[in-house]
């Protein structure tokens, strides 16, 4: 008896495995074998050849910024040091920047803490693939919600897998995950819709989601919300209050979700809204805001998007093509469409044929309404727009698309299977589109890469228009399944193509370094192609670039260096290099020292203010980097900045610095400005004073001799600043409160020189007095004393940003936001000791709110679970 019911319990779950899977466990396996063969094929030089998927031409936030942030986590975990600030990134980060928790970078921080930082970039092709594989599979879950048939599903989930915003912008590793958790998230809203069994999971798809990033969070719940919404009103047999209360029951779902993952989300979002600056407002007002939704594009984004309906690679070139780019913004940023060629003929044809389906009326007028608002999105800025925080509007929202233009081809591909009439016109028409894209993009073309991609396209399209057209006018049932197959075959060497084109003709990290040996030949060969007249030898050169990443970013001696200085510095200090190894600005991250050079798409807004007014020269490029190596004269910036010691393959120092001593093949010089992470001051100044006042030529003095500080409602919130020095000074600095408005120094001539703001008496007071900071176990905790002449103002070299608490002689003190980037504070006369604390703001509260909402998602569980079990009961 009990191995009966043992065999029908196995029988039961295997049924119900089946079930959970799409009743038929054939087609998932046989999608995963297509799609890993196909890997295998597009991938081959990334798997088994010597290519690592980190790219140094236009995708170069892979290898200038990703992996170095990565290797910065692992390192600290394995050394123990881990903790929510990292002063390895530029000036100081909080981690909660990076997306610490997509568990695709969790496997990678596993790999890297168990092998090593440098091993697990080895396994950075596999996880991505891993990726894409898993995406397929997701896709061909959420279409088993439906009644397509498993070749529709098929084909849909194999296009979804390989789509374009995943191939492409799944190259920002993080941001690919967002391509994976959108159809589980439409997965259990459509459960929910349905009222189908693993619907009370939907919450927790939503917290997966909201502990991977808030920024596509946002796009993934309210591409969500939107097809709630739509899928409520297509339900048969409800009333309209039915249909409100069950739309706002699944909101009350999306919010449970969202209240379940605070202790992440929350402190997530106090960065990027909070600190950094990529999302600022324009300030406009509501109609003008209105009009800039509405105000078309220009002509070249239509360009764009046509283009890339048919591929992601007809006009970037990576930057490298022969032709001129006429690209709207960059291979990232142009809107990213992609997801087959049938993908295109096929949704066209869905509006065509929707209106003659049996369906109801009302289901086909939300299907159109729901077309409408998807076509008024993406052709006015309004869709850009609103899935961007409703600030500037930007193209990444549009990977939530691909899902629905895909469940058009799969319904589409029912239809034909059935023996569905197409629109001739609509295939010509559309075959004529495509025609004019590739023609375009084969002009454009530099590579025989692209052009080949371009050409097995341009074949393909043509067979999938002709299989359509053919489609239409044969009726029997063994030709039509012959048409079927034929285009299945196109479509996987479609989409196959198109993928691989992303990865070929890339500037890559390999994974072997040229040997020491040959560097000098290999090298003197890059110079004579980089020069060439041929513009394909040209570019080709940099592909071919002797690498020697590895060897200089794990070299024995900068180790050495760094312990040295460990040894005979036990304050915090701040470490640069006068030459680049692996990075333009990130090294620090990997090889473990205290710099300032950083890339942050999502830089200190408050730091970006006080290099932009002070110290320009530190931004390469653009206003995402900042570097140290290339302003290395600079010495008293530097000082100021606590950069006390230069790493250098150099034996002679740079004026301003000595040489301190050699360690293998680098030396070490030491900055002869009094360089310190914390300075002292008498006299304060505001913000706006201080920007009037600051010049090339007394920039560093200024820094040296007064602090600026916000006037009250601008940064402080209470009457923060008076003169701390003598009485000399003190009509000169600043006294912010509304009974003694604060004296601005704005007129040049008015204040010739620094001398007249700052007395000698309390430049003496200045010298006398001292701030210093303990090296840190941790970055976010951190100690040190003060020896102050007088009462003044303390300036700590740390980014000003919510989170960090002072303690001084063990009471609290109140931080201030000092020299427009940094944190500061009053100090009075005498000796003190201090501790900085720093705590990722929100985190505190997010985990309350997680553990109120957790339990309220285990309470309305638990009542759903009784209430079927007292109508099962009933039911008996």
């Amino acid at each position: 008896m009990d191995n009966t019911h043992k065999k029908k319990r196995a029988v039961d779950k295997a049924t119900a495995f089946t079930k959970w899977c799409g009743k038929d466990l054939k087609y998932p396996a046989l999608l995963f074998l297509l799609m890993a063969f196909s890997s295998l094929i597009m991938f081959q030089d990334y798997l088994l050849g010597d290519q690592l998927m980190i790219f140094n031409d236009i995708g170069s936030d892979t290898w200038q910024q990703y992996i170095m942030n990565y290797t910065a986590i692992v390192n600290d975990i394995r050394d123990g040091s881990f903790s929510l600030w990292d002063f390895s990134n530029g000036l100081g980060v909080n981690l909660f920047n990076f997306n610490l928790f997509d568990p695709f970078l969790m496997l990678l921080y596993g790999l890297g803490v168990i092998l090593g930082p440098a091993h697990m970039l080895m396994y950075l092709n596999v996880i991505q693939i891993i990726k894409m594989l898993m995406a397929g599979l997701v896709f061909y879950w959420f279409l088993s919600q439906f009644s397509f048939s498993p070749r529709a599903k098929l084909a849909a989930s194999y296009a979804y897998g390989f789509s374009g915003f995943l191939l492409v912008w799944g190259q920002h590793y993080q941001f690919g995950t967002a391509v994976l958790y959108l159809p589980l998230l439409l997965l259990f809203c459509e459960k929910f819709i349905q009222k189908k069994k693993g619907r009370g999971f939907f919450p927790v798809m939503v917290f997966l989601c909201g502990i991977y990033s808030v920024y596509f969070t946002y796009m993934c719940l309210a591409a969500t919300g939107l097809y709630l919404l739509f899928g409520i009103l297509m339900v048969d047999d409800l009333t309209l209050a039915q249909r409100v209360r069950r739309f706002l029951l699944g909101c009350g779902e999306i919010l449970l979700g969202v209240g379940m993952s605070l202790v992440v989300f929350l402190p997530m979002a106090e960065v990027l809204l909070n600190v950094s600056s990529r999302l600022d407002s324009q300030g406009t007002g509501f109609l003008q805001w209105l009009q800039q939704c509405f105000t078309p594009y220009h002509t070249k984004v239509y360009d764009s998007m046509i283009k890339h309906l048919f591929s992601s690679n007809l006009q970037n070139g990576f930057g490298l093509a022969k032709g001129p780019q006429s690209y709207a913004m960059n291979y990232y940023e142009d809107p990213i469409f992609f997801c087959s060629v049938l993908a295109v003929f096929l949704s066209v044809q869905f509006l065509f044929v929707l209106r003659k389906t049996q369906m109801k009326k009302r289901a086909k007028t939300v299907l159109y309404s729901a077309a409408v608002l998807i076509f008024i999105g993406v052709v006015f800025p309004v869709g850009g727009t609103v899935f961007n925080y409703f600030t500037k509007p930007t193209q990444r929202y549009t990977f939530v698309l691909i899902p629905f233009f895909l469940m058009a081809m799969a319904w589409m591909w029912d239809y034909l299977r059935k023996g569905g009439m197409l629109c001739l016109t609509l295939i010509l028409a559309v075959t004529v589109l495509m025609g004019w894209a590739y023609l375009e993009g084969w002009k454009q073309a530099g590579f025989a890469e692209y052009k080949r991609n371009i050409l097995i396209l341009a074949v393909t399209g043509t067979v999938l228009a002709v299989c359509l057209v053919l489609l239409n006018f044969v009726h029997k049932q063994a030709v039509r399944q012959g048409l079927m197959a034929v285009l299945a075959l196109a479509l996987l060497v479609n989409v196959a193509s198109e993928g691989a084109a992303n990865f070929q003709a890339r500037v890559t990290m390999k994974k072997t370094d040229t040997p020491a040996e040959l560097m000098e030949q290999e090298m003197a060969k890059y110079e004579a192609d980089r020069k060439s007249d041929d513009k394909e030898t040209k570019y080709r050169a940099e592909m071919n670039k002797p690498q020697d990443f590895f060897r200089e970013m794990y070299r024995a001696d900068l180790g050495q260096c760094l312990e040295y200085l460990e040894q005979k510095d036990q304050s915090f200090y701040r470490v640069e290099k006068d030459y680049i190894s692996g990075t333009v600005a990130m090294d620090a991250s990997a090889q473990g020292y205290n710099g300032i050079s950083s890339y942050n798409s999502v830089m200190n807004g408050y730091v970006k203010e006080f290099v932009e007014t002070f110290c320009q020269e530190l931004f390469f490029a653009d206003q995402n980097h900042y570097t140290f190596w290339n302003n290395v004269e600079e010495n008293r910036l530097a000082a100021f900045l606590g950069i006390r010691y230069l790493l250098s393959g150099q034996e002679t120092p740079q004026e301003g610095w000595k040489l301190l001593d050699r360690v293998g093949s680098l030396y070490i010089h030491e900055n002869e400005a009094q360089a310190g992470t914390a300075h002292f001051y008498t006299d304060a100044v505001t913000e706006e004073s201080v920007k009037a006042l600051c010049s090339e030529e007394n920039r560093d003095e200024l820094l040296e001799s007064v602090i600026a500080l916000p006037q009250e409602g601008e940064g402080s919130e209470k009457e923060v600043l008076k003169s701390g020095g003598n009485s000399e000074a003190e009509n000169k600095t600043v006294k912010s409160s509304e009974d003694d408005p604060a004296y601005e120094i704005t007129d040049l001539e008015e204040v010739s020189d620094i001398e007249s703001v700052v007395s000698e008496q309390d430049r003496q007071v200045m010298e006398a007095s001292e701030i210093i900071l303990d090296a840190p176990e941790k970055d976010a905790y951190i100690t040190g004393t003060v020896h102050a002449e007088a009462d003044g103002y303390g300036v700590f070299m740390i980014p000003y940003e919510k989170g960090w608490n002072l303690t001084v002689d063990g009471k609290e003190t109140e931080l201030l936001r000092g020299d427009i980037g940094f944190l500061a504070c009053r100090l009075p006369e005498g000796d003190h000791s201090l501790e900085l604390k720093f705590e990722a703001p929100g985190l505190k509260a997010g985990a309350a709110g997680s553990a109120v909402f957790w339990v309220l998602f285990a309470v309305t569980r638990a009542v759903s679970q009784w209430k079927r079990y007292k109508l099962k009961v009933k039911s008996k």
